[in-house]
């Protein structure tokens, strides 16, 4: 009886095998090698880096950039019985609005990507074709995902709190775009408007708003009137203490090596190729020859070297791993576990509340690559020497463009400037290298649980960047003297 009741189970079993080859047959698997997946994901991620580039951002630093001039040179011509005050007026306002009109226009299709990247080159990591089906390879799924969302019934629990449960997701996502801009000051170089966006406290500025998401994140959880909720939204709380210490203690010991809070001013101070960067010790790696017997430099000057090169590495591991935790990535899920919190402080809520978390969570992400990316690897500059650099940027300068039909449009395509469009793609390039790294976390490492995330953020973390901050500060004062 036993032997019949095994024969009908692998009987069973061969009948779910086949049932699931019907859907993903093994020779399909087998034809398509991971090379060829790979080279399909790099078309997809040019093309849609295409799209954010040039139609969102592009255009949008461009309106920025010349609209100030339509307002003060063409308008008036055009429109002579107006006072020209007026359109002055109008320029101003543009100038301190046009930031805020880009970064509205780049989040949600930056996002949309992000997703996308995310499922595809985890499918590559995982040995998987990934989502194929919505458009020329899988390209269009976030889109239809994004779609979905929108027309999706927006149901509030029984018993909930309203008003919380209605602000909860809107609180979450306004810091992230806030926080954009003056990330966009640098990548734009100070272009035009956005040069108001370039604030002298820009660091402070962003810890500061990124700060208010675990408000909102406790909210969430508590409006949902759902256990799992606000275990999950008090997770939150209890892991942005504990990591946003190392975080802050990170980035202040980044503050002594630069002499400045403003990203855009740490970015150029990194100037000069990858030997200037902050993660090399912003030019002083040179001096670690000094260790070997056959240069005439001092031993001390090469260990002290040594020693600072460590800690500006460790200084850069510690931010990712701290920041990772502050977006709550895997291994540092612990608001979301699905499987201990169902879905954490979001599981009540559906539609364009979910949505606005999700659109927040990548946004936060991406948030947290540029700035590491602006503190440790250079930031806008690219990996060259400050005079091919330079010459490049002089090559970008005031250029003339003169189109058959219209000319230079009443000198609005005169003494154009597109440096910006080198420092933004060399961001954007850094900046998504880092997200691949953090895709390549989450396909490599478990979930901790949430003893051992407290444990390893209170006991080792925290006292280690205390300890890297006190050398930090010893080092530099010596190589100052």
């Amino acid at each position: 009886m036993n032997s019949s009741y095994n024969v009908k189970a692998m009987n069973s079993k061969a009948v779910d095998l086949n049932l699931l080859s019907t859907f993903h047959p093994r020779e399909t698997f087998a034809q398509r090698s991971a090379l060829v997946q790979a080279f399909k994901f790099f078309i997809l991620a040019v093309v849609w880096l295409s799209i954010i580039f040039v139609v969102a951002a592009g255009a949008g630093l461009t309106f920025a950039w010349k609209a100030p001039f339509v307002f003060n040179e063409l308008m008036p011509t055009w429109f002579p019985a107006i006072d020209k005050q007026i359109f002055k007026n109008l320029a101003d306002i543009h100038a301190y609005l046009a930031p805020t009109v880009v970064v509205a226009t780049i989040i949600p299709v930056n996002a949309l990507f992000m997703v996308l990247c995310e499922r595809k080159f985890l499918s590559l990591l995982t040995v998987r074709i990934g989502p194929d089906a919505v458009g020329p390879n899988g390209g269009l799924q976030t889109l239809a995902d994004a779609l979905k969302l929108l027309f999706k019934e927006d149901t509030v629990p029984k018993n909930s709190d309203p008003i919380l449960f209605f602000l909860a997701p809107a609180l979450f996502f306004a810091p992230s775009m806030v926080v954009f801009l003056p990330l966009l000051a640098v990548a734009a170089n100070r272009l035009g408007g956005f040069i108001y966006a370039d604030l002298d406290i820009s660091l402070i500025f962003i810890l500061g708003f990124l700060s208010l998401g675990t408000m909102s994140l406790v909210m969430a959880g508590w409006a949902s009137n759902n256990k799992y909720s606000l275990m999950g939204g008090l997770r939150a709380a209890s892991q942005a203490i504990s990591y946003e210490i190392p975080l802050v203690l990170a980035i202040i010991s980044i503050i002594m090596l630069s002499g400045s809070v403003n990203l855009f001013e740490i970015s150029e101070a990194q100037a000069g190729g990858i030997l200037n960067w902050n993660l090399l010790g912003n030019g002083e790696l040179p001096r670690i020859l000094n260790l070997f017997a056959s240069t005439n430099g001092n031993f001390f000057d090469g260990f002290v070297t040594l020693v600072y090169i460590t800690l500006c590495v460790s200084l850069f591991l510690i931010f990712i791993t701290a920041s990772t935790a502050e977006v709550n990535r895997i291994p540092f899920d612990i608001p979301e576990a699905e499987s201990e919190l169902v879905s954490g402080f979001n599981t009540e809520f559906s539609g364009m509340k979910f949505a606005l978390f999700f659109l927040a969570e990548y946004t936060n992400l991406f948030i947290a690559s540029a700035i590491a990316s602006i503190l440790f690897l250079g930031g806008s500059h690219l990996p060259i020497s400050i005079e091919a650099e330079q010459a490049l940027y002089s090559a970008l300068t005031n250029l003339n463009i003169s189109l058959p039909v219209i000319g230079t449009f009443n000198g609005m395509f005169e003494g154009l400037n597109f440096v910006w469009v080198v420092t933004s793609v060399t961001l954007l390039v850094k900046i998504y290298l880092m997200f691949l790294i953090a895709i390549w976390v989450r396909a490599t490492l478990p979930r901790l649980r949430q003893d051992q995330l407290m444990e390893f953020g209170w006991k080792y973390l925290i006292p280690l960047t205390l300890a890297i901050l006190f050398l930090m500060a010893i080092i530099l004062e010596y190589i100052k003297s």
